[in-house]
């Protein structure tokens, strides 16, 4: 009986020293490997990528800080996203990345932020040199004071808190439309504040400015931003249809109010409804 137990915690400790060994021998890193889930605009170096990653071959493969590795990677790189790191048995990794894309381009003191959809900054630059939406920093506030979106001088990779402007390119997604269509439809965002005449508030609001020249704002951009955008999209659509009321001048240059409700600042003398739609004809001075 005491034989046996001998035996069996040799068979144990065997077992043991074997998976040790292959710990630190087997699976181990001995390969990593870049692969790519987009097109680039940029020239990468894969071995520049990996050294970036600071991933050290021969390290136990089960152990690895692979949050870690991605943050270092998309710190010097700030137009890649790790989209995550895949194991192969028994010792190859592979980074699988993507190339972020510029959405807005935010206003500096000496310049201007790009940002992709996810308000991480791409980079700085002095000149608009890549499709993106220009948003302003400072808002349009009702009693003529300033205030701005944000208040912190961002950094190159930083990833921004700017409020409805993550929520925005969602309401774009859950509407059916791209990035694409987005910068093809939007030259311009601007904060502005409104007055809700039913609870007296004061509420911030996000103005369109269309390349096609025309002015949408959507009151309450806290408030069922995708379906107003939905009913902006409608306009949109529906404004061939007014052909006959209105000119292409008129159009091209009215402005377009969504809100959570129609109040006495539009008097129906000059406006033509469509559900919960303002459009106005440009103001003449």
């Amino acid at each position: 009986m005491k034989k046996g137990w001998i035996i069996a915690l040799s068979v144990v400790g065997v077992v043991i020293v074997t998976i040790i060994t292959l710990c630190f021998t087997l699976f181990t890193v001995q390969t990593v490997k870049v692969q790519y889930w987009t097109s680039t605009q940029f020239d990468y170096v894969d071995e520049e990528i990996v050294c970036s990653s600071k991933i050290q071959t021969g390290k136990n493969i089960f152990f690895l800080d692979k949050d870690g590795f991605a943050n270092n990677i998309e710190r010097d790189y700030p137009y890649l996203q790790v989209i995550n790191i895949e194991t192969s048995f028994p010792s190859t990794l592979t980074i699988h990345i993507r190339e972020r894309q510029s959405f807005y381009a935010l206003q500096g003191e000496d310049g201007y932020f790009i940002l992709d959809d996810y308000l991480k900054v791409l980079q700085q630059s002095e000149q608009l040199s890549q499709p993106a939406i220009l948003v302003e920093r400072q808002i349009q506030t009702l009693d003529g004071s300033e205030k701005y979106i944000t208040d912190e001088q961002p950094n190159v990779a930083d990833v921004l808190q700017i409020q409805f402007l993550q929520q925005f390119y969602d309401a774009l997604l859950m509407n059916g439309r791209t990035r694409a269509d987005g910068l093809a439809i939007i030259n311009k965002i601007t904060f502005f504040e409104s007055q809700n005449q039913v609870f007296g508030n004061t509420e911030l609001g996000l103005k369109l400015s269309l390349n096609s020249g025309r002015e949408v704002y959507l009151h309450n951009a806290g408030q069922s931003l995708a379906y107003k955008l939905a009913e902006f999209f409608a306009v949109e659509e529906a404004l061939p249809s007014l052909a006959g009321s209105l000119t292409d001048e008129v159009i091209n240059g009215s402005e377009i109010h969504i809100n959570n409700y129609i109040g006495n600042d539009y008097p129906e003398s000059d406006v033509y409804f469509l559900s919960l739609i303002h459009i106005s004809e440009p103001t003449r001075h």
